[in-house]
């Protein structure tokens, strides 16, 4: 059972690295799709319509990328005074209830952005030409990701009572 554990949280840590990296192209190629319309208006005056569009659809895989990633590494927001001052049996349920809510966050939010991406898939952006289930991607995989790395942390603090081995076992951002 410990060897599927440590494979299993293996295989989660390359995808978590996966989102980041996506995360990050897509911030850098964000970046570069704003400097272009901002180049374009300014300079060309003549602003390229795909370029404000590009970039919105951009930021939501920088966003959800990282917070999915957030939710495994730990460098997600969390509010933990109270939990830190309980006795740790107590602690213990705070942790559990914490990543339960995590995993259902994320479960809803793949469910609901695949319901979203599938209404209108027939749809097309009018300044971009692709489906309009682009547009919800990120959010069902993003969603997808926590409710996963949400299960991880959950499973393991139900079996051994602490976070996944090798991962930090409260948030790195604190209310502290």
């Amino acid at each position: 059972m410990q060897a599927l554990h440590q494979g299993l949280s293996s295989v989660l840590a390359v995808v978590a690295q996966a989102a980041i990296l996506i995360a990050g192209i897509a911030m850098v190629a964000m970046t570069a799709v704003v400097a272009w319309g901002v180049f374009g208006r300014f300079v060309l005056n003549d602003t390229p319509a795909w370029a404000e569009a590009s970039a919105l659809l951009l930021m939501g895989w920088v966003i959800l990328g990282a917070a999915a990633a957030g939710v495994r590494e730990g460098f997600h927001m969390g509010f933990e005074t109270l939990r830190d001052t309980l006795p740790p049996g107590l602690a213990l349920a705070f942790h559990i209830v914490s990543d339960l809510t995590i995993t259902v966050f994320g479960a809803a939010m793949a469910w609901y952005g695949s319901d979203l991406a599938l209404t209108v898939w027939n749809a097309t952006l009018p300044t971009l030409g692709l489906p309009g289930t682009v547009e919800y991607l990120p959010i069902t995989l993003g969603g997808a990701l926590m409710a996963l790395f949400g299960l991880e942390r959950l499973v393991a603090r139900l079996a051994t009572g602490r976070a996944p081995v090798g991962l930090p076992a409260d948030t790195i951002l604190t209310d502290s």
